[in-house]
């Protein structure tokens, strides 16, 4: 391996072992890559377009696809504050842990921190704690503009009960129950304790991402 490409590799395994210490449910039981969606409630109002470069999507039928919009739809297509828009990303799994393949990379501006970034810019998606390490970063860096940051956005790409499905990231509301969640998204609960593992509503965290299994057909395209 020559060392350049082991200098990119390293921070991804120090991120992988650090998920494992910080509280998150995604879980993969074998290497694997696929494409798996984040549910991104954006604080203020925005575009298709603007949400399409902040998750540095390729191409705009992946978007469409995974909302259930016409490819006709403009790419200024309005979004409400937190209206919630269901993202595709690549995920990569290593060390039981999933998280997006290296994208996307989000460009420092003025005034950013890595706080406002995981929980603001990206809808608390993740925690700026993961964002430290999977850019060897310390507590007390400063950014500067027009960094460039890796955001490791939770992942997975585990089959459930022998099917494949698409894991899902919801970002738990303060006041949710495992039950409410499994019947928003037609699942069970047992599959949702299952696959996180949880055992009952005590162990749900607001704020945190949820790993959901949504079946069916997704028109995704990366």
């Amino acid at each position: 391996m020559d060392f350049a490409r082991f200098l990119l590799i390293l921070p991804l395994v120090y991120l992988l072992s650090f998920t494992s210490t910080v509280q998150s449910y995604f879980r993969c039981s074998n290497p694997a890559t696929c494409i798996a969606l984040v549910g991104y409630a954006p604080i203020n109002a925005t575009t298709l377009s603007d949400i399409q470069s902040l998750f540095n999507v390729e191409d705009q039928r992946s978007l469409l696809g995974a909302n259930n919009l016409p490819l006709s739809t403009p790419s200024n297509y309005s979004i409400q504050s937190k209206q919630t828009v269901r993202v595709p990303i690549p995920c990569m799994c290593y060390n039981n842990t999933g998280v997006s393949n290296n994208i996307p990379i989000y460009t420092a501006k003025k005034g950013d921190y890595l706080y406002l970034i995981a929980t603001t810019v990206f809808s608390g998606l993740l925690k700026y704690e993961e964002i430290v390490v999977a850019n060897a970063l310390s507590y007390q860096d400063i950014l500067d503009i027009g960094q460039k940051l890796w955001i490791p956005l939770p992942c997975s790409c585990d089959e459930v009960g022998g099917d494949k499905v698409v894991h899902y990231a919801h970002v738990v509301e303060a006041g949710s129950s495992v039950e409410a969640i499994a019947q928003q998204f037609g699942t069970d609960s047992q599959t949702l304790l299952n696959i996180n593992g949880i055992t009952n509503d005590s162990q749900l965290v607001a704020g945190i991402s949820l790993d959901v299994p949504l079946r069916g057909t997704f028109s995704i395209c990366f």
